[in-house]
């Protein structure tokens, strides 16, 4: 696994010559979309075929936030995040706005198909509708907490094309992330000890990104030969490493991911 010195936009570009490499125009899939922003950025990179834009864009699903009756101390209220949604977490209108802002983001883009809708059954239409195997990309980032990540990649690996490629959002242990209650590092670790996928890149950044293929498929190659040629700085460690990731801040601000 190559931990890497960027942020997540160069690792897109990264992925989409790995895809270009092995001679596939990827189908995507998005888990979390908000207001379509990093959706844009990812059709931009790979430039794929089809995508599929998932959210619930729903106030109630905020309440796996925490199982609690009363928030812990440690976990910042979701008063916090309001400036970042547009409005009050407990209001529907709130979700409505913003995917209203995704939808007329994409509208008359034929390749985008969105579905509001819970992760769990939006794969099972999926399944149903193109089969398993049907899609070569997927960026994992609705729900973080540890229970329903996991149950993202449970599922969501059966929809993975062999040369596919999946990517998560926050993959981190930090101080930020405790904060969030995110549990993304923890599921992948549980995930990849039940599945065949090994991690392959890793940004060193405070809410990493994580690029993960299955062992041994032509594209785990194809991103290593890319990573190899590239500017990027980088270093390599042991996939079985990856679970005791987390961030060091330097005096001066810097978070790096460490091991040690």
């Amino acid at each position: 696994m190559k931990v890497v010195d960027c942020p997540r936009t160069r690792l897109y570009a990264i992925v989409a010559e790995a895809f270009d490499t092995i001679g596939c125009q990827p189908a995507m899939i998005e888990l979390g979309v908000h207001k379509g922003d990093n959706a844009e950025l990812l059709m931009e990179a790979l430039k794929p075929r089809r995508s599929v834009l998932i959210d619930a864009w729903s106030a109630e699903a905020l309440k796996a936030y925490s199982h609690f009756e009363a928030l812990p101390p440690w976990l910042l209220p979701l008063t916090a995040f309001e400036r970042y949604f547009g409005g009050s977490l407990s209001d529907q209108a709130t979700f409505d706005r913003t995917y209203e802002i995704a939808v007329q983001r994409f509208a008359g883009d034929e390749r985008v198909e969105i579905i509001r809708d819970d992760t769990v059954p939006a794969c099972a239409r999926l399944r149903d509708r193109h089969g398993a195997g049907s899609f070569d990309f997927i960026y994992v980032d609705a729900n973080h907490q540890y229970e329903y990540v996991l149950r993202d990649l449970l599922h969501y690996q059966d929809l993975l094309a062999e040369d596919g490629v999946m990517m998560l959002n926050d993959c981190c242990h930090s101080l930020k992330g405790m904060n969030q209650n995110l549990g993304v590092l923890e599921a992948v670790g549980n995930f990849l000890k039940r599945a065949e996928f090994t991690p392959v890149a890793l940004t060193s950044t405070d809410m990493g990104d994580l690029v993960i293929a299955r062992q041994g498929s032509a594209v785990v190659r194809a991103l290593d030969a890319a990573l190899d040629g590239s500017d990027l700085s980088f270093v390599e460690v042991m996939p079985q490493m990856l679970p005791a990731a987390h961030i060091r801040v330097s005096p001066q601000g810097r978070a790096r991911v460490s091991f040690a």
